[in-house]
């Protein structure tokens, strides 16, 4: 396992991905319907994994739209809309609210983080083999869960390649810079508000791992 800054677009290829706005996930390179689930008309029912991993996908969703609305008030302030960048401040407080009650509330979650964005990666070169989409399809829950750790660990064992990439909230602290920033503009200080927006994004958790490395060359 080998953590890098930079790889080369070039030489990989997005087997799956939970991008901005997408419930698109790991499943997806799945070409059959899992066993333990059926599907009559419009109507599904779903295994008791498929259903922790919509559950999942939806806090994503809605820590994505936080992150947007942080975004957008963060701009706004640069062009002087205060009172529209207040609005989007209080949607992202509402929603991060509701979030860090979540989050808390999960098992085992202690470092209060919630998995946003997550992609595997691997070289063009490589066949993808049934095997290889087993192995996918089992660390998807762990992906939209954010247990990186196991991820890892699980995608040693496919013996190729791979880039895993993911960008985790801190909730809490998100929420405290949110509060801040409302803080500021209640006292008219837009610029520690913007100051503070700045800060939250900054803060967001970035990391890109190469799992099963080959020909690896020193960092430079």
């Amino acid at each position: 396992m080998n953590r890098i800054r930079k790889t080369s677009a070039a030489t990989l290829v997005v087997l799956a991905s939970m991008t901005l706005g997408s419930t698109a996930g790991i499943a997806n390179i799945a070409t059959t319907q899992p066993a333990n689930s059926t599907a009559t008309g419009k109507t599904a029912t779903l295994s008791a994994r498929q259903v922790q991993i919509q559950q999942a996908d939806a806090l994503a969703q809605k820590g994505r739209k936080a992150m947007s609305y942080i975004v957008a008030a963060r701009q706004l302030l640069s062009e002087q809309h205060n009172k529209e960048a207040r609005q989007y401040l209080q949607q992202a407080r509402d929603l991060l609210t509701w979030l860090k009650s979540e989050v808390t509330a999960e098992k085992g979650n202690l470092s209060g983080l919630l998995p946003i964005y997550s992609q595997l990666g691997i070289s063009k070169e490589v066949e993808i083999t049934e095997q290889l989409k087993q192995k996918l399809e089992t660390a998807h829950l762990d992906v939209v869960r954010g247990k990186h750790k196991k991820v890892v660990e699980t995608l040693k064992s496919v013996g190729v390649e791979l880039r895993y990439s993911f960008v985790d909230l801190p909730v809490a602290a998100t929420l405290g810079k949110v509060e801040s920033a409302l803080k500021s503009l209640s006292v008219k200080k837009p610029k520690q508000a913007s100051e503070a927006l700045a800060d939250a994004e900054a803060e967001l958790i970035h990391d890109s791992i190469v799992i099963n490395a080959v020909n690896e060359s020193p960092a430079g």
